[in-house]
């Protein structure tokens, strides 16, 4: 469950960033607002630093319309300046503003994320993980946090499942599943039966985490797991479980693909072969 390279964290932040808006684009710049910011290189930059910091609190917020309105309502404001030293002072504030908001907005976030794992007490290796990947540090970038990692969905009799992402590979994440029982019980960690097709061999484990896209179905109460081997996703191993009356998750289908070495048309994960129920 840990971070992979620095690297790959890399490319998975610019993935992951919302697109950066740059800015006015002076050769298009008709307002004297606009002008006067072009006609000063370090306003073009404070510029181009407030349309970075709008997208992140965008992306950040709970609410992203109330920061678009709010946006809308500082660019009249700055609208109204009369010279260079106001357009500066106005984009410096805006600047600071947003920061602040998404830095809120993501201690909000992790504020919950730690509420929860103090009642469920997942693995400290999956947390370990999930902070050096989502945690800005001077060591490397942080992944954007857009949510607190934890999914919670009903199994039934007062019964819920939590998938609880520790990690983000490349194109898919690393979970850990907690259940908790009615009542104030303590929450216990999920073992789950998997399968992977290897060199011609089928190999059957039981892991206490799932890596792959997970999809819950709340009509029948099913996890399906689609691990993908490589990006395209024509090979690797698909799950469907199931859940007892105690929590308890039992495989409904396992199917697992080697990957082709020719390209051909592509096979769905719902017609690999079956290797298990």
């Amino acid at each position: 469950m840990r971070r992979g390279t620095a690297l790959l964290l890399l490319c998975l932040a610019l993935a992951a960033s919302p697109a950066r808006a740059g800015g006015i684009d002076c050769a298009k710049a008709k307002t004297a607002v606009e002008k006067t910011i072009c006609a000063e290189p370090h306003l073009v930059e404070a510029d181009a630093a407030v349309a970075e910091a709008f997208g992140e609190a965008v992306a950040a917020s709970p609410d992203p319309s109330s920061v678009r309105a709010e946006q809308r309502a500082w660019l009249a404001t700055r609208n109204a300046c009369p010279d260079a030293a106001c357009l500066g002072q106005r984009l410096a504030e805006r600047r600071a503003a947003l920061t602040a908001a998404a830095a809120g907005a993501a201690k909000a976030l992790w504020d919950e994320r730690a509420a929860l794992q103090a009642r469920l007490h997942w693995p400290k290796d999956c947390e370990d993980s999930f902070r050096e990947t989502f945690a800005a540090a001077p060591g490397g970038p942080g992944l954007p946090l857009r949510d607190a990692g934890v999914e919670r969905h009903a199994l039934g009799d007062g019964r819920t499942l939590y998938l609880v992402q520790c990690d983000q590979a490349a194109y898919q994440g690393v979970y850990a599943a907690m259940e908790t029982g009615p009542g104030d019980g303590a929450a216990r960690l999920l073992r789950f039966p998997t399968a992977d097709a290897d060199g011609g061999r089928i190999i059957r484990r039981e892991d206490d985490s799932l890596v792959g896209d997970m999809q819950f179905n709340d009509a029948n109460n099913t996890l399906t797991v689609l691990t993908k081997a490589r990006g395209v996703g024509d090979c690797g191993s698909y799950a469907v479980y199931g859940f007892d009356a105690a929590g308890k998750p039992a495989a409904r289908e396992l199917r697992a693909r080697e990957c082709p070495k020719k390209a051909g048309p592509y096979l769905p994960p719902e017609r690999w072969p079956l290797v298990g129920r």
